[in-house]
């Protein structure tokens, strides 16, 4: 196997996460890039990596430097990776794609004009899981149309940047995309009209007082795809200090059978599914790996087979529109076609 040399960009935790996995899938970290000293800092010691620098160009202009691995706020996305493509290296991002359609536009300019590959962290899609509840759908368990419901229920998040309306999003951008992804995993068709209804629970919270916009936080989303299959999620990043109520399990049914568990949950050595056709009911308790390096892995294989990365600017790009007409349904109260 080719190892390859990284420069992970970006030292919270998403960064942490990348680090850890990009050693556990047999790569070399060479480089952590943060502006802050102390996170800095203690990531690099933790994984003995050797390059510890608070400018990404410096992280990026390094010539033994092969995939630059992108663990920003929303907003940087763009230009990390505009100038990771020019200086001609391969460019893992995190989720969500872009900050907006004309970023994404950029971003897929500048790496199809340098040639390199581009992969978008969508790692709870490798969950095993999802893949358990696709091949119950393949074999026909359930039926269709079918209809999946899920749950996302937090409290402010500690990293409240991502309440900031003009930089993560919120939410309905920076987390529900998981959820939209996974439901067109299962339906294998494409989204045909929204409707959300939502707001701010979260205002007037001392810890994000200072931000000029806040992001929806909260909402109640339906998607109806091509297909007939519906998918519904409630969301909220507003709970109350230490609120101990959690979301349900994902649940999915059709009018032959259906299943319950948390479907893509990542951070959990094993997932328990039931399965429900009939009068027949059955728990299966799936081994969930470590989705970051299964999905590294995936993004290396392209690199070096020479085909396209397996989640790239047409996923990316589909989960973005999905989440701005989400947007669009709550803000102006009206059905969005899609």
């Amino acid at each position: 196997m080719k190892r390859f040399n990284i420069a992970v960009i970006g030292a919270g935790d998403m960064g942490r996460n990348h680090v850890r996995s990009w050693i556990a899938a047999g790569h070399h970290v060479v480089t952590i890039c943060d502006v802050d000293p102390e996170r800095l800092n203690k990531l690099g010691l933790e994984f003995n990596v050797p390059n510890l620098v608070a400018d990404y160009k410096e992280a990026i202009d390094d010539s033994q430097i092969d995939i630059v691995s992108v663990c920003l706020p929303l907003v940087f996305h763009a230009p990390v990776t505009v100038y990771a493509a020019q200086m001609g290296k391969h460019i893992f991002c995190e989720k969500p794609l872009a900050s907006s359609p004309a970023a994404a536009d950029e971003m897929q300019k500048a790496v199809e004009a340098a040639g390199v590959q581009f992969g978008v962290g969508f790692q709870r899609n490798f969950s095993k899981g999802v893949e358990q509840v696709k091949r119950w759908i393949d074999e026909g368990k359930f039926g269709r149309p079918m209809v999946m419901y899920s749950d996302l229920l937090q409290e402010v998040r500690p990293k409240v940047a991502m309440h900031d309306r003009n930089g993560n999003q919120g939410p309905v951008v920076d987390a529900c995309c998981h959820t939209f992804m996974m439901w067109q995993t299962f339906f294998h068709s494409k989204p045909k009209k929204v409707y959300a209804s939502g707001g701010i629970m979260a205002q007037g919270r001392a810890e994000i007082a200072h931000f000029e916009q806040l992001a929806i936080d909260t909402a109640v989303i339906t998607v109806e795809y091509e297909s007939g299959d519906i998918g519904t999620i409630t969301v909220s990043w507003g709970l109350a200090k230490k609120f101990k109520m959690r979301g349900r399990p994902d649940r999915i049914f059709g009018p032959k059978g259906g299943a319950e568990g948390s479907f893509n949950n990542f951070g959990i050595p094993a997932v328990k599914i039931e399965l429900f056709e009939g009068e027949h009911t059955e728990t299966v308790e799936v081994k969930q790996p470590d989705l970051f390096k299964e999905e590294f892995q995936a993004f290396v294989d392209a690199i070096v087979s020479g085909q396209p990365a397996p989640v790239s600017f047409k996923q990316g790009r589909e989960m973005l529109k999905l989440s701005h007409a989400v947007l669009e349904s709550i803000e102006t109260g009206k059905i969005v076609y899609l």
